[in-house]
């Protein structure tokens, strides 16, 4: 259920200061495709205007087009929130929910979608676990709170959360730049 993505002609600005000038891209369905450049060049930028989290930032906007399988997402009557349900994003900084332990940080979503059934949620809460190689770390202490976690196992819980609600398009900024190698390969083989 992967989507089409197609840049045409993007800006994207900061107040006044424009962070990326006319990107135009297209990013097929089910490709990994990384974006590479100098620190600074707008590459997390970019990332975020393609869920519209750009947009959060006061004074942010965006101008040219950001197609998703044809649908402009920054048309008028699109839902953000929506867009955001078909585009997941993990950043490159972990952010657990704080006050959640680890099992409600990975299904928070889900349950924010309207899953409510516990073997539904325990059946994702266990795939996405596995698929963020975390699941025998956490697997008998899934009530400790998300955030006892070291950096890099706080990550891969972000990166299991961020599956739990099968996105049609995954969005990682340097996502493994906290981890060890071989947590890495497995975020990588996932990407795959």
């Amino acid at each position: 259920m992967a989507k089409r993505i197609e840049a045409i002609d993007l800006d994207a600005y900061y107040g006044g200061f424009r962070a990326i000038e006319g990107v135009s891209m297209v990013i097929e369905p089910k490709t990994v495709t990384a974006l590479i450049g100098p620190s600074g060049c707008g590459k997390s930028t970019f990332l975020r205007t393609l869920n519209r989290m750009h947009e959060v930032l006061p004074g942010a906007r965006v101008s040219g087009r950001l197609l998703l399988d044809d649908e402009d997402i920054y048309g008028p009557g699109v839902d953000p929130v929506g867009v955001r349900r078909a585009i997941g994003m993990v950043f490159q900084r972990p952010n657990p929910f704080p006050t959640m332990s680890i099992y409600d940080n990975v299904v928070a979503g889900l349950r924010l979608n309207g899953t409510k059934r516990k073997a539904e949620l325990d059946v994702a809460a266990e795939r996405s676990l596995k698929g963020a190689n975390l699941w025998t770390e956490v697997k008998d202490r899934l009530n400790k709170p998300g955030a006892s976690l070291s950096g890099g196992q706080q990550q891969r819980l972000c990166i299991a959360r961020a599956i739990a609600v099968e996105p049609q398009v995954l969005l990682m900024d340097e996502p493994c730049s906290a981890l060890d190698p071989i947590s890495t390969l497995a975020i990588e083989d996932l990407m795959t």
